[in-house]
This record gives structure tokens, C-alpha cells and sequence, in this order.
């Protein structure tokens, strides 16, 4: 049964309230006048790129975010090692050695296309 004085039930369902009204406030939009800079990308890579980005997926995070980030968004090294906070350097021989991996997986991945 529950007690409507219970000090210990107000305090849980205040704490509840409480942190599922900041959660509510943060996750609202903040609306803008105008439309946010950058390049549109489709939200579904075309069918000849499904490969690569499934072959992207089995690097490691900061791998593949130094890949993608050259690569798709062509950030310069510099951009890349301030955004992930490592030095160009690394940024450069990260990214010799994930293209490595990245062709290899993709040279020993099966062709699926065309076969039926």
C-alpha cells in the first residue's frame, strides 16, 4: 500500500520529475531564422558506395572519423586534429594506415553485385 505522507515517495517522484524535465528542455529544437551552413548529404549512401561505408563501420571510431573527415568532408589535417584534438601528424599517419585497412577489407570482402 502506498503512503501519501512517505517523505522518501515525494523525494523519488520529485527527483524523477525533475530529471525528466531537464531532459525535456534540453532535447527541444532551437529554432533559427535562417537554415544552418554546410553541404546536404542524402541520409542513404547510393548502392555503389554500401560497401565502403559497411567496410567504414568495422573501423575503429577514431579511425574511421579521421577517414571520413579527410575524405567525405575534405577537412584539411589541421581541421581534423583540432577537431579531434591529436596533432596533424597523427592525423596524416592515421590515416595511411586506415586506408591500408580499408583496402584490404575491401579487396577480401565477396562482390555481391550483379549475382543472383
Amino acid at each position: 500500500m502506498k503512503r501519501k505522507d512517505s517523505p522518501h515517495g515525494y523525494a523519488r517522484i520529485t527527483m524523477a520529475r525533475l530529471h525528466i524535465s531537464i531532459w525535456r528542455r534540453r532535447r527541444r529544437e532551437q529554432l533559427t531564422g535562417e537554415p544552418p551552413e554546410g553541404v546536404h548529404h542524402e541520409i542513404f549512401p547510393p548502392d555503389e558506395e554500401q560497401g565502403l561505408w559497411e567496410a567504414l563501420a568495422v573501423l575503429p571510431r577514431r579511425q574511421r572519423a579521421v577517414l571520413v573527415l579527410r575524405y567525405y568532408e575534405q577537412l584539411s589535417d589541421a581541421e581534423i586534429a583540432k577537431g579531434l584534438g591529436i596533432s596533424a601528424g597523427t592525423v596524416r599517419s592515421q590515416a595511411f594506415r586506415d586506408l591500408d585497412k580499408l583496402r584490404s577489407a575491401l579487396s577480401s570482402a565477396p562482390a555481391t553485385h550483379g549475382s543472383m
